[in-house]
């Protein structure tokens, strides 16, 4: 279910950079709506291992939420740049 579920999360910030970048929005608002898509799911996840380092699993969950921040900001400058060339050979 997880793999799955982190599966799901990263073809939406796929998709996401691809319609994020390809509408006609200023450079800032579009920067701070694709910060505001990854943001908050490894989020969930580094949180709780930050607040309480003592406990058990708690650098797996940081591994785990770092991991999902890093390939979420790929995704999405995947799809901005899936969006970029689609658009200049158009």
């Amino acid at each position: 279910m997880a793999q799955i579920v982190t599966a799901i999360y990263l073809l939406f910030m796929l998709i996401a950079g691809w319609r994020l970048f390809g509408i006609g929005w200023p450079v800032k608002a579009r920067l701070a709506t694709a910060v505001a898509l990854i943001l908050p799911v490894p989020l969930l996840v580094l949180i709780p291992a930050l607040l309480h380092p003592e406990r058990p699993f708690a650098g797996l969950l940081r591994s785990v939420g770092v991991a999902l921040l890093v390939c979420g900001i790929l995704c999405m400058a995947g799809g901005w740049s899936a969006a970029r060339l689609r658009a200049r050979r158009r």
